[in-house]
């Protein structure tokens, strides 16, 4: 798949979640398999104040992830245009408008999904983003604001009208937030609706269903989100052929990977939560896991949090006498 001159080689890729498609973690997913990576979302408020967290933490990529995706939240021409030009100027190869966020706290200022209420608005905001970009131009959206507001149809014929290249829908309204089903068949409408590429994303748990989406949608390709956090390895379909003493060593690699990459991607305040999540995460499903992520968060250092769990690792190794 092709979006504007930007090959996405495979089927799937990481989503952008806020807090966790960091680039440390980004790196280890593309490495994994990941066709592409997408930021977290950047807030263009935040870029035109100057705020170095955003523009020196959240915006910040790693040379390897190339081509990158950038993604940006806002809620007016007037703050994403200015927005959009950095992050073109820094080397962003696609940038992509977050219109799918439902967390109250972004749809009350107009950003996320808010942006699917007035389209007409909407338009005139991506047009004179449109204008100002030389890259590829992409944009997420869900189903509609609520199911009396099933707009998504609406949203992807507009967007195409003002030149945006390639869409991704996740089809769960804004009022459902994370919870219930998504409805795959609203992907497959704006499929049917539009000549530009379309990702799907939503309750995909594996590459088998990464394919079953592709199949049922006919959308070009998938993003894997939540599915992901502690699994980057869901990218590589050579994954579940392995043994679990396999996919132990695997899953070491990975964890050893990742972890020097926040140590030297984020101060250590910043870094120590990074690090304590993505440990608890790696941990899911194993034997005394609730204990150890007790001892897990009580840490105060990298070294101690890397201790803690070394130790809680080597106990569930599979091969172990």
């Amino acid at each position: 798949m092709f979006i504007g001159d930007v090959e996405v080689k495979g089927l799937a890729r990481l989503a952008p979640m806020a807090g966790i498609s960091n680039a440390p973690y980004r790196l280890v997913a593309w490495e994994c398999g990941s066709a592409l990576t997408t930021s977290e979302e950047i807030d263009a408020i935040g870029l035109t104040r100057e705020n170095p967290r955003t523009k020196y933490d959240i915006a910040k990529y790693l040379p390897e992830e190339k081509p990158i995706a950038l993604q940006i939240l806002g809620p007016s021409a007037e703050t994403l245009v200015p927005g959009v030009q950095y992050l073109q100027d820094t080397g962003a190869d696609i940038i992509d408008l977050n219109m799918g966020c439902p967390m109250p706290k972004i749809t009350k200022t107009g950003r996320g999904s808010a942006l699917m209420k007035d389209v007409q608005k909407t338009a005139e905001i991506l047009s004179a983003m449109r204008r100002v970009l030389k890259v590829p131009f992409t944009i997420k959206i869900r189903s509609g604001w609520d199911e009396t507001h099933l707009n998504a149809v609406e949203v992807a014929k507009m967007a195409e009208d003002v030149g945006i290249d390639a869409i991704t829908v996740h089809p769960r309204t804004r009022a459902q937030r994370f919870n219930g089903l998504s409805k795959w068949d609203m992907i497959a409408e704006v499929v049917d609706a539009v000549d530009i590429p379309i990702t799907g994303n939503g309750d995909v748990q594996s590459m088998s269903d990464a394919r079953a989406m592709q199949a049922a949608t006919g959308c070009e390709s998938v993003m894997i989100g939540r599915a992901a956090m502690g699994k980057p390895w869901v990218f590589d379909e050579a994954f579940e052929d392995l043994s679990p003493e396999g996919k132990y060593e695997y899953q070491s690699r990975v964890i050893n990977r990742h972890m020097p990459l926040i140590e030297e991607h984020f101060p250590e305040r910043a870094g120590l939560l990074q690090m304590q999540r993505h440990l608890s995460w790696y941990a899911g499903g194993r034997d005394r896991v609730r204990a150890f992520r007790v001892e897990l968060f009580a840490t105060r250092s990298f070294q101690e949090a890397r201790d803690v769990f070394d130790r809680y690792w080597e106990s569930v190794n599979p091969g172990a006498a």
